[in-house]
C-alpha cells in the first residue's frame, strides 16, 4: 500500500441542465471529505454511482424495500473499486429509504441508485476487511444494510429531541455526544464526551445485530455505531469532515481511519 493510502469516498448525483435544456447527472461530494482525507495523509478517490440498471437489476424504492433488492450485479465493480483502496468513506447526503411504502412526506432527497451502489461498496469493504468510516447518511445506510432500521423524522418521532438540524454552519457545534467508555471512538479521541455539529433528521432506531451503539446525544438519539466483530467499522452521525481543519476530535478520527487504511 502507498505511503499515502488511497481511500474511496462515495458521492451523490445531482441533475443539472444539459446544453439542450435536458437533464445531466453530475457526481458530487463536498470538498471537505477530500480535504479531511488529504489532511490525514490519505488520497481520496471519489467513486460515482454505478446503477447496473438493466434486465438483471431490479430497482426498488431503496435498499431496505421488501422483495428484490439485488446488489449481486453491482458486486464485481464494487469489489474492483474497493480493491484499489485501503478503506471507504461513506459520505452524507439525502435520506436512506426505509422499507415502508407509505409515501411519508418527511422522506426526501431519495436516490435509490445511490442506496444500492453504496450498499455494494460497503459489502465489498466488509468482504475485503477494509476500514469503513460512515458519516451521517453513511451510518444510517450501514445500519439498514446489516438489518437495522431508521427513525423517519427525529422532530416528529422522538419526544423531547434536541435540534439535530442546526441553524448555524456546519463548522460550528451544537450538542454533545456521549461515548461508551472503552469503545474505539473513545480510545481515538481520548475522551467520552465532546461537542459535535448536527445536520440530520433521520437516525438509527433498531440497531443491526452486528453493530452496537457506542454514542448518543443527551436526548438518547444514536450518534455513533461500531461493528461488533470487525476492528474498524465506525459510523458517526455528525460531520467530522467539516470540523477536521479546526477540531481536535475530528482530526484524530480521520488520522486514525487513514492509518488503519494503510
Amino acid at each position: 500500500m502507498s505511503v499515502f493510502p488511497p481511500v474511496v469516498v462515495s458521492a451523490s448525483q445531482r441533475d443539472t441542465a444539459d446544453w439542450d435544456g435536458g437533464r445531466l447527472a453530475q457526481v458530487r461530494v463536498s470538498f471537505q471529505y477530500c480535504d479531511a482525507v488529504y489532511r490525514a495523509g490519505g488520497l481520496p478517490l471519489v467513486a460515482g454511482n454505478w446503477t447496473g440498471r438493466g434486465p438483471e437489476f431490479t430497482e426498488g424504492r431503496g435498499f431496505a424495500q421488501p422483495g428484490p433488492r439485488r446488489t449481486e450485479v453491482l458486486a464485481e465493480k464494487a469489489g474492483a473499486v474497493m480493491a484499489l483502496a485501503g478503506g471507504l468513506v461513506l459520505s452524507g447526503g439525502g435520506d436512506v429509504v426505509m422499507a415502508d411504502e407509505d409515501g411519508d412526506d418527511v422522506i426526501r432527497e431519495m436516490d435509490r441508485d445511490r442506496d444500492f451502489w453504496e450498499a455494494a461498496l460497503f459489502l465489498a469493504a466488509l468482504e475485503q476487511k477494509k476500514p469503513v468510516l460512515a458519516i451521517c447518511r453513511g451510518l444510517q445506510l450501514i445500519n439498514v444494510v446489516l438489518g437495522g432500521d431508521l427513525v423517519d423524522d427525529i422532530p416528529r418521532d422522538v419526544p423531547g429531541a434536541l435540534r439535530h438540524q442546526q441553524r448555524t454552519g456546519r463548522s460550528n457545534t451544537s450538542h454533545q455526544v456521549v461515548l461508551e467508555p472503552g469503545c474505539l471512538l473513545a480510545r481515538i479521541c481520548g475522551k467520552t464526551e465532546f461537542p459535535v455539529n448536527s445536520g440530520h433528521h433521520q437516525a438509527a432506531r433498531n440497531v443491526a445485530p452486528s453493530l452496537v451503539a457506542v454514542g448518543r446525544s443527551p436526548d438518547g438519539v444514536v450518534e455513533a455505531l461500531e461493528h461488533r466483530a470487525e476492528p474498524w467499522i465506525v459510523g458517526v452521525q455528525w460531520h467530522p469532515e467539516a470540523l477536521a481543519d479546526r477540531d481536535e476530535n475530528a482530526g484524530l478520527l480521520f488520522r486514525a481511519f487513514v492509518e488503519a487504511c494503510a
